[in-house]
């Protein structure tokens, strides 16, 4: 850094120092935050199933065949294993999540290349303070390795075996990460042959040996997380019903028109992304962009979405390995999205991810390519406003982060922890305890510390297995199969749904005792009834 002459040494110290003392705030205003709201905030089924996957593994084996149908390769529920085993108190992975969401923040505000406005309005924004934070998932574990692989990719001497090795730990975190792992790794080998031609075709010994190392990590991880996806990715699927040919034709022609929708959703998640503003006009507001309320702005959204591409694809014009990685890893998300799993705000949060990992990137490149003059004004405008309109996202990103923080805060995020509250409370934890909507109830099983007898399964169960259970088609079956299960003993026999049961059997006595409803995961409602046999 070369400092101006009119400029003392000590007043640039002082202008350090002041800038290491705001970042310092920063980070511990984050964790404080982040400690009162997860005290505060109430675990839904997701965060709960990779707890409990954890919990109920008693070896490395077991993990593996719990994790069979999960649709995640398993470092995050491994991190969570080593956790069960000093405690079964689910909080503890949320006091890991934080530390984690914590460390992400303070390799940001500490080491990226941002100017402080925005590495203040990234830190309360909506990804790090709430929905990669407060919400304990493996998402956040992705995001700070890229985050690593950012700062060490930047640096100087690179240690080419730590690089991979933090690439193939992305890989195993969640398909999201998977996918830019490999554009990463992509980036990475081809900027290792840019070098390579700059120093007229020459790597010494150590280099390539530590790069032949990296590889075979990385082949070795991506390989890892393919084993693990495996069982989930040949899951049979059944094709031995055949419409006639005039329902084939509507159901080809509704399919088409439902494959068109799902492309402009996976379009549109750019701008979610971007722009995460909740719809606030819902108690329901989690998962939701306010543009989802009309038609006309849903449409507006899509067209926002190729304009924040063009803005993207302008800044980065000039340095083509950076372009590569940007395109790369946005193809490879949507291609995912519209063709496997259209996702939510927690997972199209990744190519807003991707895009601050490229502006990062961006800054060790030395421009590389000139613009062509048909797009030459366009990129020079986009590239002198790119400070404003970056700070402007992460301004809107904030109010969204603030806002969410806030409804969690004030309202429960779901009514399993008052349930499992209310279960203890009435002594009724060594009760036998039956479930109905595997999914729904099981944050219960991890709040409690217990199997349930999941009805679906016709077993005790924790975690959900959505390919090995036997949907309940109506209440009279529910009521039926409840007979055969529960026993004429001394424990109490509770019951756990997720929906009021409409009617009476002439078999059972079934006792409302509970209903916990109203909450921001709509779903996670539950009504508690105690059943005993009619001996009458």
């Amino acid at each position: 850094m070369q400092i101006d002459p009119k400029i003392s040494p000590r007043a640039t110290n002082n202008d350090f120092r002041n800038q290491n003392n705001l970042t310092n705030i920063l980070i511990l205003s984050l964790f404080l935050l982040s400690l009162i709201g997860f005290l505060n905030h109430e675990m839904w089924r997701d965060e709960t199933q990779a707890w409990l996957i954890a919990r109920d593994a008693s070896a490395l084996a077991d993990l593996y065949e719990n994790l069979k149908f999960e649709g995640h390769p398993g470092l995050w529920h491994l991190c969570l294993f080593v956790i069960t085993k000093f405690t079964h108190n689910p909080f503890a992975m949320q006091f890991f999540h934080i530390l984690i969401a914590t460390t992400v923040v303070w390799i940001f505000v500490k080491l990226s290349p941002f100017n402080i406005l925005q590495k203040t309005l990234f830190t309360f924004s909506y990804f790090p303070l709430f929905e990669y934070n407060l919400i304990s998932r493996n998402y956040s574990l992705g995001l700070l390795l890229i985050f690593i692989f950012c700062y060490l990719f930047t640096r100087k001497k690179r240690k080419y075996i730590i690089l991979f090795l933090i690439l193939a730990l992305l890989a195993n975190t969640n398909i999201y990460s998977l996918i830019i792992s490999l554009c990463l790794s992509a980036t990475l080998i081809i900027d290792i042959f840019r070098i390579y031609r700059a120093n007229n075709n020459q790597l010494n010994r150590k280099q390539f040996y530590r790069i032949g190392i990296g590889l075979l990590i990385l082949f070795l991880g991506i390989s890892l997380c393919i084993f693990q996806l495996l069982p989930l990715a040949i899951q049979g699927t059944d094709y031995n019903i055949k419409p006639s040919m005039g329902k084939a034709i509507v159901s080809e022609f509704v399919y088409l028109l439902r494959r068109i929708n799902d492309l402009a959703y996976g379009l549109r998640g750019i701008w979610y992304s971007y722009i995460p503003i909740p719809n606030f006009f819902s108690y329901h507001f989690w998962g939701y962009n306010i543009t989802d309320i009309s038609s006309y702005l849903t449409l507006l959204a899509s067209c926002f979405s190729l304009l924040l591409v063009v803005f993207a694809v302008s800044i980065f014009i000039e340095k083509p390995i950076v372009i590569f990685l940007y395109l790369s890893a946005n193809l490879g998300i949507f291609l995912f999205s519209w063709l496997k799993f259209l996702g939510t705000l927690r997972h199209h949060g990744n190519l807003f991810i991707i895009f601050l990992a490229c502006i990062w990137i961006s800054r060790f490149f030395p421009k590389s390519y000139n613009i062509p003059k048909r797009f030459r004004k366009l990129a020079s405008y986009f590239k002198k406003n790119q400070t404003k309109i970056i700070t402007i996202i992460l301004l809107i990103q904030m109010l969204s982060g603030v806002y969410a923080y806030s409804m969690d805060l004030i309202y429960p995020f779901s009514k399993s922890k008052a349930t499992a509250e209310f279960i203890q409370q009435r002594g009724l934890n060594d009760s036998f305890i039956l479930g109905n909507k595997d999914a729904i109830v099981s944050p219960i099983s991890a709040y409690i510390d217990k199997k349930i007898f999941y009805i679906e399964y016709n077993r005790t169960g924790s975690f959900f297995q959505n390919p090995q259970k036997k949907i309940i088609k109506n209440q009279p079956e529910l009521i039926d199969r409840i007979n055969k299960i529960v026993t004429d003993n001394s424990k109490n026999n509770v019951l756990i749904l997720s929906y009021p049961l409409n009617i009476k059997s002439d078999r059972l006595n079934i006792t409302s005792i509970g209903e916990f409803s109203k909450s921001i995961v709509a779903e996670e409602k539950y009504y508690i009834y105690l059943v005993e046999k009619d001996n009458g």
